[in-house]
């Protein structure tokens, strides 16, 4: 999959322009401040709905802006579609999508050209809280699965609910019922979490060696507080039912519900001891990095060809080596990738397109790069 071109209108503080993008690496040069990142984000929002920067979606409008627009072109499986995300500054944002002429949901949307965001923000996935490693699998889980977003849904729905009657004080058959359907879905939600967390699994050796790592190797473990256990899905909702029932007295008392998979974690550990106590900032990158890059060989292997993939600050933190692989392996794809240091970037300017960005515009092409 690849993007063709985007447009973009009042978004961050780019200039209203057009963008066309090749297969192979682009690299985007700029000092801090640029644009850089808002070019790359503008990607992301195009192609998942969601910046690798923020969860508001208010920052993405321009100053004083009303609306903002990305309108693009992808190609995936050799077929060319017009994708079009539209959204107000209203109160709660309204956004549409587009297909063409065609009005889209965002789970028919997020299936057109699903892409990849490497950034220095994802060293939260080992430091940040649960919530962020929950996510991590979820959007995997959604890539691999087909009905895993209506799955997501539907638990989300019916936890509100179940909120809802708590803070009511219901009880009696009707809350079973909702229990029920919330055991059901979160069983289910467990099991995809499950799955995509064993294709990162299996790949994510190979590419922690490829990037260097010298450590022993971390153990990633699905962590549920209620050690509800991993059997098939009947039995995981037999088990989660009766878990809820159990917390009920104290759920009425805090208003929400204690048990569940919006509880579970991703924990990882080396030896034992957390990540986050253990590792320098340097390996922490490296680490979110092979993480990164196993995604990449998973949907790459599920999908046929490789996701579009953006890296933010892509030099920040990596040494020079593991730099020339990892940008090896983007540059098989389409990559679109920023630096604030020329420098740095040197030795790989021949094999990509190379803009200059400044104050939200491309001001030059092809800076001793390979044309478009």
């Amino acid at each position: 999959m690849r993007i063709d071109e985007l447009q973009a209108r009042g978004f961050r503080n780019l200039v209203e322009d057009a963008w066309s993008f090749v297969p192979g690496l682009t690299l985007i040069l700029g000092p801090n401040g640029a644009g850089k990142s808002n070019l790359l984000e503008a990607l992301c929002v195009f192609t998942n709905l969601a910046s690798f920067r923020t969860s508001s979606t208010v920052g993405l409008f321009a100053h004083g802006a009303q609306a903002f627009s990305l309108t693009g072109r992808v190609t995936r499986g050799g077929s060319e579609t017009d994708l079009r995300v539209e959204a107000l500054f209203t109160r709660p944002i309204q956004r549409t999508l587009f297909r063409g002429g065609r009005r889209l949901s965002a789970p028919e949307y997020l299936r057109m050209a699903p892409s990849l965001a490497l950034s220095s923000h994802d060293r939260l996935l080992i430091l940040g809280n649960p919530d962020i490693r929950r996510r991590f699998l979820d959007r995997l889980a959604f890539e691999l699965q087909s009905d895993a977003m209506s799955t997501m849904q539907r638990y989300r729905r019916i936890l509100r609910q179940r909120a809802v009657l708590l803070r009511q004080g219901r009880d009696g058959a009707e809350m079973d019922a909702f229990e029920h359907d919330l055991a059901r879905e979160g069983a289910r939600l467990v099991h995809l979490r499950l799955a995509a967390l064993r294709a990162v699994l299996r790949v994510l050796p190979s590419e922690l060696a490829a990037v260097g790592w010298s450590l022993p190797e971390p153990m990633l473990r699905y962590h549920d507080p209620a050690a509800l256990g991993d059997d098939d899905i009947a039995s995981l909702a037999v088990r989660l039912q009766a878990a809820l029932a159990k917390a009920r007295r104290l759920d009425r008392i805090v208003g929400s519900t204690s048990v569940g998979p919006h509880r579970h974690d991703l924990v990882m550990t080396m030896r034992g001891i957390p990540l986050r106590d253990t590792l320098s900032a340097g390996q922490v990158k490296l680490l979110a990095t092979a993480l990164k890059l196993a995604v990449l060989r998973v949907l790459t292997e599920v999908r046929g060809e490789p996701p579009m993939v953006v890296f933010d600050d892509v030099d920040a933190e990596l040494d020079a080596g593991v730099l020339a692989v990892v940008l090896g392996r983007l540059a098989q794809g389409q990559a679109v990738v920023s630096s604030a240091h020329h420098a740095m970037m040197g030795p790989h300017l021949d094999a990509a397109v190379v803009w200059h960005l400044a104050a939200g515009r491309v001001e030059r092409d092809g800076l001793g790069g390979r044309k478009r």
